[in-house]
């Protein structure tokens, strides 16, 4: 009897270790919550990382994105700036990380932690590699075998604590029709709210004048969105949540590296965009110098430059009036085809 009574005990124990599975297809980054697949371990394995995770407890993760062409060259959001697009398996790359609350700016690496990839498809969940981060909470698998459909995510799970980061894949045909835009002060209202956020995360920053609704006319249109900020890798948690809580296009996020000036960057990954990839950019949207500079460079006409706030059309480039895109999307997106 007593041995009957150790095995339910035994068993009860087994099944408080590993809650019960759910019959989820897709996950909600960063806090899952209960699991549709089983993780390999659980907990920290460094008690320096559960003390961070509990003290610095905002999401700092980074999960890269990789755009180009299918079965042509491709870029991940990380490439180095000297370095061309290429043929290369897509490469998951990221950074397990945490900040406190009110210093976005800083953040604490979660290192010596282990991540998987997992993606979901007709034939269920499958496990896609499996490594430790490095000193920086850094990690990279680079060659899994999957090239997933552009927008659906594969999701890097840090198995202490079941969190997650999306990874993105944007694969475009060459002569591809694609919208590029700013984020700092042309989808938001300010380049000043992004400061706001950082010594407050719990401050949503504010939008442009109907931005979301600007991105979303064009998806609707069948036009993929591509938001090329300077913002660096550090902030891709801050800007991916934004623009998916606020209701933006879903797309491409291109980060910045950090080793150059904004325009230098911007022109950089435009021409990638255009002489790599062969796309066509039928508008470009900005509110800065540097932004028109970097489109000016890559050839784009000033007929198709919109410009918002104080420098709105300057340089010859298309003013959108009153901080608001209401009036651009009904007289000019609108106005113009489908992309199908």
């Amino acid at each position: 009897m007593r041995s009957w009574f150790a095995f339910l005990a035994l068993l009860a124990a087994c099944s408080d270790s590993e809650p019960p599975l759910t019959s989820a297809t897709s996950l909600s980054c960063p806090s899952p919550g209960a699991l549709p697949f089983r993780l390999m371990s659980r907990g920290f394995q460094k008690s320096i990382n559960k003390t961070i995770a509990t003290d610095d407890p905002n999401d700092k993760d980074q999960a890269s994105d990789t755009i180009g062409n299918p079965g042509g060259a491709t870029a991940s959001v990380y490439l180095a700036d000297g370095q061309a697009p290429g043929a290369a398996p897509i490469d998951y790359r990221g950074v397990k990380a945490r900040s406190s609350v009110t210093n976005g700016l800083s953040s604490m690496p979660l290192s010596g932690e282990s991540v998987s990839l997992w993606f979901h498809d007709d034939a269920g969940w499958m496990q896609l590699g499996r490594v430790k981060t490095d000193d920086d909470g850094g990690y990279d698998v680079p060659d899994t075998g999957l090239v997933a459909a552009n927008g659906v995510p594969v999701y890097a799970m840090l198995e202490a604590d079941g969190s997650c980061a999306e990874h993105f894949s944007y694969r475009f045909a060459r002569g591809a029709k694609v919208v590029v835009s700013d984020i700092d002060g042309t989808l938001t209202l300010s380049d000043g709210e992004l400061v706001t956020q950082l010594s407050d995360e719990t401050y949503v920053p504010r939008r442009m004048g109907a931005a979301d609704k600007l991105t979303q006319a064009w998806a609707a249109k069948g036009y993929p969105v591509v938001y090329l900020t300077a913002r660096t890798h550090a902030l891709r948690a801050e800007s991916r949540g934004w623009l998916e809580a606020q209701g933006f296009a879903p797309g491409p996020l291109v980060t910045a590296n950090g080793s150059g000036p904004a325009d230098v960057y911007k022109t950089l990954w435009m021409n990638r965009m255009i002489q790599s990839f062969g796309w066509n950019v039928v508008a470009a949207y900005g509110n800065a110098d540097t932004d028109i500079t970097a489109y000016f460079n890559a050839g784009i006409d000033a007929t198709h430059v919109f410009i918002v706030g104080g420098l709105a059309g300057s340089r010859g480039t298309v003013a959108i009036p009153n901080n608001d895109f209401s009036q651009h999307i009904a007289a000019y997106v609108m106005t113009q085809p489908d992309n199908r």
